[in-house]
């Protein structure tokens, strides 16, 4: 949900979602935006495209905003996974990297 909410649509590219034997990789279109930067991330937000978050919101797809990450991370958690590992140094992109339960 994050990578559809928080994209850049001026861009063309796809949200790519690559599967390895040991994590999944998520890159989508537009890095850090507004507010946001590397040294407040996760706690900050701010939402470049706010009317598909308020209707994402509406339609329950996201429970409360600025809440994404945390509760992934909670969910990883839960489910055995390894913390995500941002990588905030891409300008144009923003990719996270979700390692997979070991016991798998």
């Amino acid at each position: 949900m994050n990578a559809v909410m928080h994209r850049n649509y001026e861009s063309n590219a796809p949200v790519y979602i690559y599967e390895f034997s040991n994590r999944i990789e998520i890159i989508n279109p537009g890095g850090l935006y507004g507010d946001v930067n590397a040294q407040n991330f996760p706690f900050a937000s701010d939402y470049r495209n706010i009317v598909l978050a308020e209707a994402m919101k509406i339609l329950k797809y996201v429970n409360r905003f600025n809440y994404g990450i945390q509760r992934a991370k909670e969910e990883l958690r839960e489910n055995g996974n390894p913390e995500p590992v941002f990588d905030l140094t891409l300008v144009t992109k923003f990719k996270v990297t979700v390692g997979i339960n070991k016991q798998w």
